[in-house]
């Protein structure tokens, strides 16, 4: 069974209040609201470079249609203008010309069957082109508002570390003022309990305006005053603030 001076007892609340404060520190650095909306901008900026890939491919088959349109017409028109040369120079004989006028007439119709997909072809390619420029621009948002996050939470890391340096400098201050036994056994006591090692107790009264009882009390006020006392078997000790 540890003893220790009630002095050095008492530098346990202390030590405690570092230890907390160091516990709140870490849980801060870890879930400052910024990180999420990091994680949130991560996100959007990956399903957009989905939707780029996709938008690519797309403008890329858009622009095939169209050319394959254009190339499409402009064979109808060259060989068009070819047979009407033919008609206009006189060198076809005369029952070929039926045929060609003809045949001048189905290009004819065939041209305006083409145009109508050449302009089809030009409005998809014209979406298509709009799609990955509003991406490209999206993209460019999203990684300015993503710069903003990361220099916010460079500040916030900044600002915390700077308070985690300042207080476990505090911290190993005191702690090498403490009794070694007396330290090892608070160690020991708050890792079993996730971070509590000692609160301080004022008669009945345990921090938090929590009473124990009067068995508790009574076995409490009947140890030695450099006992250290822990509320039940390796659980929190509890530090005596009053003689």
């Amino acid at each position: 069974m540890t003893s220790a001076s009630l002095s050095d007892q008492r530098l346990l609340i202390d030590l405690q209040q570092l230890d907390s404060q160091l516990a709140r520190l870490v849980h801060e650095r870890h879930d400052l609201p910024v990180l999420a909306r990091i994680e949130a901008t991560v996100g959007e900026l990956k399903a957009n470079k989905r939707d780029a890939v996709v938008a690519a491919a797309s403008l890329a088959e858009a622009k095939r249609e169209a050319t394959h349109a254009d190339d499409e017409v402009a064979k109808v028109v060259h060989r068009a203008a070819a047979l009407r040369e033919l008609l206009s120079s006189g060198a076809a004989g005369a029952r070929d010309l039926t045929a060609i006028q003809g045949e001048i007439d189905q290009l004819g119709r065939r041209q305006g069957d083409l145009e109508e997909a050449q302009f089809a072809a030009m409005e998809a390619l014209e979406r298509a082109q709009a799609e990955v420029d509003r991406l490209a621009q999206s993209e460019q948002e999203v990684r300015a508002a993503g710069r903003e996050l990361t220099a916010e939470r460079d500040a916030e890391f900044a600002r915390i570390d700077a308070e985690l340096r300042d207080t476990q400098s505090r911290r190993d201050a005191l702690a090498s003022a403490i009794p070694a036994d007396l330290l090892a056994e608070y160690d020991d006591v708050r890792r079993a309990t996730g971070g509590l090692g000692a609160v301080a107790l004022y008669g009945r009264r345990v921090e938090g305006n929590v009473e124990i009882s009067p068995q508790e009390h009574a076995r409490i006020a009947a140890a030695p005053q450099d006992q250290v006392i822990h509320a039940e078997d390796n659980d929190v000790i509890l530090v005596r603030m009053e003689d």
